[in-house]
């Protein structure tokens, strides 16, 4: 018998039913489970996998419509589908409207039993994707912190998925702004719908506009053929529009007009496009300053700020570092499919006493350069000062005060512990840790002797 299709639990009173119905669907290749008693069905989907749920609409316990709402209640993206008698056509088209897939009249045919049933367990997979990729997707781009500023934006980030209204957020480059868009998209009704990403500072003013509406061929010298512009295909879902203080004044009276019509028109092209896309929009400028010297209209600005959701800068919020720093850590580890590693206190007062110039993203940057470039399994206040003073470009003091070791000294102290480690990596193979570390034999016996590295009789250096 094959089972390999999926397995349907088969709800009928008539015992003779459920063996007939049976011996068919395993012929198909599907599992099945069966049950004369509609009570017994939500224990079975609560405890054993089930994909689809063939039930009887008559039965003399409980109606079946009542099954069917408890089974959704439960299970809402389980399929169901009906079994219904000749004179039950309008319970069972009742029954689609609660929610089932669809409806079998018996005596049941066998070739529609069977499309029907490919059918619903397609769908059911399909489902079952999407939930798992938004999963991945709350996962991927999660929001980490404790602080009350933090705890504020993950509320309006709920508020604003649960509306259509545009959102305008603010804050520092490297705060975050495009994650929050992500959020808001990933939590709304348009999850499934494609989620665009503009940023208006980085094309060129000559391009942008072919970029956001799109262009006709030959609407212009270089246009050798049609181009989709951003906002078809941000239609059904999301555009993100970052830097949006960076676009002239005309684009913006472009984008005004298409906010307000839902309305495009491609370069060179008459066609009037309807679009449906919600706009997020963000900026690293005050765009009320920016609105006050005439380099934003004022119009579109009250366009955009309907939701308005301002992100502090890491500074402001320091309490949230550690949060952060082991959820990066987590990430990183789990990428290189590593053990987890973990940061002493004193390399944590060091990132707490830093400024973050370049926010989240320096942070979020330096952990994936120390879980790179560092084998061992704790993180030491000396591995933070060389991370930071190899990719800061704060020339503000950084160090914890406590800390007295010199740079060379912390230098040392990094690279004899890289190398104690890959010693024990290696069981002590010289050449597969001079190998490893892309250096001569001679090179690292010389750093044995300078480090007073010594293999003991247990293989520990201690």
């Amino acid at each position: 018998m094959k089972t390999g299709k999926g397995t349907i639990l088969l709800v009928d009173d008539d015992p003779k039913v459920l063996a007939s119905l049976s011996t068919l669907l395993e012929n198909f290749g599907y599992r099945t489970l069966k049950t004369p008693n509609p009570t017994e069905v939500f224990s079975i989907i609560d405890n054993q996998p089930v994909d689809l749920v063939l039930l009887d609409l008559v039965m003399p316990s409980i109606d079946g419509l009542t099954v069917l709402r408890k089974i959704l209640e439960k299970k809402p993206s389980l399929p169901v589908v009906i079994l219904s008698g000749h004179g039950t056509i309008a319970k069972a088209v009742e029954a689609t409207k609660i929610g089932a897939f669809d409806f079998l009249e018996k005596p049941v045919e066998i070739e529609k039993i069977n499309i029907t049933i490919e059918n619903a367990l397609t769908k059911y997979r399909l489902e079952k994707e999407k939930q798992s990729l938004l999963k991945q997707a709350f996962e991927k781009y999660q929001m980490v912190g404790v602080s009350s500023a933090i705890r504020d934006i993950f509320s309006l980030i709920e508020k604003a998925a649960t509306s259509e209204s545009n959102v305008l957020i603010s804050g520092e480059s490297g705060t975050g702004k495009e994650l929050v868009a992500r959020a808001i998209h990933i939590r709304s009704k348009r999850a499934a719908g494609p989620f665009i990403t503009v940023n208006c500072a980085a094309i060129p003013e000559e391009l942008i506009e072919s970029e956001l509406f799109g262009h006709e061929k030959g609407a212009f010298t270089g246009a050798t053929e049609r181009k989709i512009g951003q906002f078809e295909l941000a239609n059904g879902g999301t555009l993100f529009l970052d830097e949006i203080t960076d676009m002239s004044w005309r684009l913006q009276a472009k984008i005004l007009r298409a906010l307000e019509t839902e309305e495009i028109q491609r370069i060179g092209g008459r066609e009037i496009i309807k679009v449906d896309a919600r706009i997020i929009a963000a900026s690293n400028r005050d765009l009320k300053e920016a609105v006050q010297k005439k380099l934003f209209r004022e119009d579109l600005f009250y366009r955009l700020n309907v939701i308005k959701i301002n992100i502090p800068p890491l500074r402001e919020r320091k309490e949230d570092i550690p949060a952060l720093v082991d959820h990066f850590l987590k990430i990183f580890c789990e990428e290189r499919k590593r053990p987890p590693i973990k940061i002493t206190p004193a390399a944590m007062e060091i990132l707490l006493n830093y400024s973050w110039p370049g926010n989240v993203r320096e942070l979020r940057n330096l952990i994936e350069k120390i879980v790179v470039l560092s084998p061992i399994e704790a993180i030491s206040p000396e591995m933070v000062e060389l991370a930071l003073k190899d990719t800061s470009l704060d020339s503000r003091p950084f160090l914890n005060p406590k800390i007295t070791t010199s740079l060379i000294e912390a230098r040392q102290k990094v690279e004899r512990e890289v190398i104690l480690s890959k010693l024990l990596a290696y069981d002590w193979n010289y050449e597969k840790v001079a190998k490893d570390l892309d250096i001569s034999r001679a090179t690292l016996f010389n750093k044995l002797k300078k480090y007073g590295i010594k293999r003991k009789p247990s293989n520990l250096e201690v």
